[in-house]
């Protein structure tokens, strides 16, 4: 009996003991909170920026972020598919947008322009969301090397995967309207017509 004990403790040390993650993207910051609305983490003055390849221990995991902390033991929350498990294969998101156009210019965090640039259709992912009203999107898209990079991309050379609910809105608004208008007009005309006869 104490022998299976001795084994079932042992095991929860092991089921509960902290992973090891990899940096995938590029590079990416630290949150104070499980958002990208969330304050970022300072590291010092400046914030934290996390570069591929830096390794991290999973503290907390949540539905999108990870609670981690540094080999410098700063803690923080970082979004799951920044990061990949060590001696493991990497995890990249569902991709939910094409590139539209050829050469792209990729923008880094501060929406400066880089030296890279994306492909007519290449896959990329879009992970605040996409508005055709915004200038700059925050993509993520998968390098010649395999590592993931994070910046933005202007909205205009980016196609989203399906229709949004938003558009679809949107284009039920416009045919009502477009129905009420064409309604008016034929009613005027009917009654110009009408009225020319008497």
């Amino acid at each position: 009996m104490s022998l299976l004990l001795a084994v079932i403790s042992l095991f929860s040390c092991f089921a509960y003991a902290p992973s090891q993650v990899e940096v995938l993207a590029s590079s990416c910051y630290l949150y104070q909170n499980a958002s990208f609305e969330s304050q970022k983490v300072l590291d010092g003055e400046n914030e934290l920026i996390l570069q591929h390849g830096d390794i991290l221990t999973i503290i907390q995991a949540d539905e999108k972020f990870y609670l981690v902390e540094t080999e410098n033991k700063i803690q923080g929350y970082v979004y799951k598919f920044y990061v990949s498990s060590v001696d493991n294969y990497y995890i990249y998101p569902s991709f939910n947008a094409t590139v539209r156009n050829e050469n792209a210019i990729v923008y880094d965090l501060e929406k400066s322009p880089t030296q890279i640039k994306a492909k007519a259709g290449q896959e990329i992912y879009l992970f605040e969301g996409y508005s055709s009203s915004n200038k700059f999107t925050a993509v993520q898209i998968v390098l010649e090397d395999g590592s993931l990079y994070n910046g933005f991309m202007l909205t205009t050379d980016i196609v989203p995967k399906g229709i949004s609910s938003t558009l679809i809105i949107g284009i039920s608004i416009i045919a009502a309207v477009a129905t009420i208008v064409l309604s008016l007009v034929f009613i005027k005309k009917k009654k110009k017509t009408s009225g020319s006869k008497n």
